[in-house]
């Protein structure tokens, strides 16, 4: 984020820097209800809403770049926070059930919110945004702004304890598209290092991330758009059929009962 809020360094805040994160948080949910509602979020228009002069707005938010990033790190701490909420109804030592379970509420949540989830995980990059690189601690297509970065490690995280529980096949470093590997090694020491964590199976588990991550983004996007049959999205059952897709690449076939409810199936 080009913007810092005050109270950050985790120092009692006094009372200027509380003001001052009021305005912050005013600012974000000024911006997220112009957002929900359909209405272009820019400096003018957040502005005027808080009965402030787009100077005056400046004093926080130095662009309107800085004002899509701000309102964009809040949207992803509370989807996060959606997603924990749901995993932290199974148990620790149940990490399929607690995957299955994010996975579910972040699909919930992206169509309760189809404004914030075009912002956040549906809009270009700005032009002079920087190139994308891997998050050192989890490897995913993303740049490492510090919302994507919370978001990745939380499903990273996940996904490592599902695969150190069960030790699910992974594709061996042969038998992937050099294309892949590629990839791999132009990117260097962070994927490198995360890699590492998993042994002689680094890379195939890398792998099968950027797949779980691919088609869960992809159903839900199409649903969130409306690119597939309405009927199809009410009922859930295109998004329980990635997800068992998902799920059978990761050696939880034989579990889809148990975890069927979880994704919403109620038959």
């Amino acid at each position: 984020m080009t913007t810092e809020m005050a109270g950050t360094t985790g120092a009692p805040m006094t009372r200027r820097e509380r003001q001052r994160q009021a305005t912050y948080d005013e600012i974000v949910e000024v911006a997220r209800t112009l957002l929900r509602g359909g209405h272009e979020v820019s400096i003018r228009a957040v502005a005027g809403d808080m009965g402030l002069t787009p100077p005056a707005l400046y004093r926080y938010v130095e662009s309107a770049a800085a004002l899509d990033d701000l309102v964009t790190q809040h949207i992803f701490v509370d989807v996060v926070a959606t997603m924990a909420t749901a995993r932290d109804g199974h148990p620790n030592d149940d990490p399929a059930a607690q995957i299955v379970a994010a996975a579910t509420a972040f699909r919930a949540w992206a169509l309760g919110n189809p404004a914030e989830f075009r912002l956040v995980f549906a809009s270009p990059p700005a032009p002079d945004a920087p190139p994308k690189t891997a998050h050192p601690k989890f490897a995913l297509a993303a740049h490492c702004a510090e919302g994507e970065a919370i978001f990745t490690d939380f499903f990273g995280e996940l996904f490592m304890r599902l695969w150190h529980q069960r030790r699910f096949p992974v594709p061996s470093r042969d038998s992937l598209d050099p294309a892949v590997l590629a990839v791999w090694e132009e990117t260097g020491s962070a994927r490198q290092a995360t890699a590492e964590l998993f042994g002689d199976d680094g890379i195939g588990v890398l792998w099968l991330f950027e797949l779980a991550w691919a088609r869960l983004y992809g159903i839900v996007t199409l649903e969130v758009f409306g690119h597939i049959d309405p009927a199809l999205t009410e009922s859930g059952a295109m998004f329980r059929a990635v997800i068992l897709e998902i799920g059978t690449t990761l050696g939880l076939a034989d579990e889809w009962e148990r975890l069927r409810p979880i994704a919403g199936y109620s038959g």
